[in-house]
C-alpha cells in the first residue's frame, strides 16, 4: 500500500512547504467545488487501496461564514482519511503575514475540535503559521 500526501489549497492560499515523506503527493487547488472535488480525490484514493498519511489543509485567511463552514467540513473529512492510517496527520497551515485576530482565532478552535475527535487513533492534528519566505509560493484560483 502506498504512502501518500495530500495537500488541498483554498484559492489564495500559500504552498505550505515540505509535508513528509510520502511516495506519492497529490495536491488540489479548487475555487469551483473545492469540497466535491477533494471528496472525488480521497475517493479515488481509497478505491486504488492508498492510504493517505499526511493531509495538509493550506487556508487562505477568510473569515466569512461560507468560508468558515466548507473548511469546517473539508478538515474534518481530511481527519477521517488520515485516521485510518498509522500515525496519520493533518496539518493546517496559514500564512503568519498578515493573519487576522479573528483568522487566527477560528483555527485554533477548529484544531481544537479536530483534535476532540481523534480519541483512539494514532492520528495527530498539527496548526502551522508559515512565513511568506518559506512558503514560496500563492495558489491562484
Amino acid at each position: 500500500m502506498a504512502c501518500v500526501s495530500l495537500v488541498v489549497m483554498e484559492p489564495g492560499s500559500e504552498w505550505p512547504g515540505h509535508v513528509g515523506e510520502s511516495e506519492t503527493l497529490v495536491a488540489l487547488r479548487s475555487e469551483h467545488d473545492m469540497l466535491r472535488s477533494t471528496r472525488e480525490r480521497l475517493a479515488a484514493l481509497q478505491r486504488a487501496h492508498e492510504d493517505v498519511r499526511v493531509a495538509v489543509l493550506a487556508c487562505n485567511g477568510a473569515t466569512d461564514e461560507a468560508t468558515l463552514e466548507r473548511r469546517a467540513i473539508l478538515a474534518q473529512e481530511l481527519l477521517v482519511c488520515v485516521s485510518r492510517a498509522w500515525r496519520g496527520r493533518l496539518v493546517l497551515t496559514a500564512s503568519a503575514g498578515g493573519a487576522s485576530q479573528l483568522f487566527r482565532q477560528h483555527l485554533l478552535s477548529l484544531a481544537g475540535t479536530l483534535s476532540d475527535a481523534l480519541r483512539g487513533t494514532s492520528a495527530t492534528v498539527t496548526l502551522k503559521f508559515t512565513d511568506l519566505s518559506e512558503a514560496g509560493w500563492k495558489a491562484v484560483g
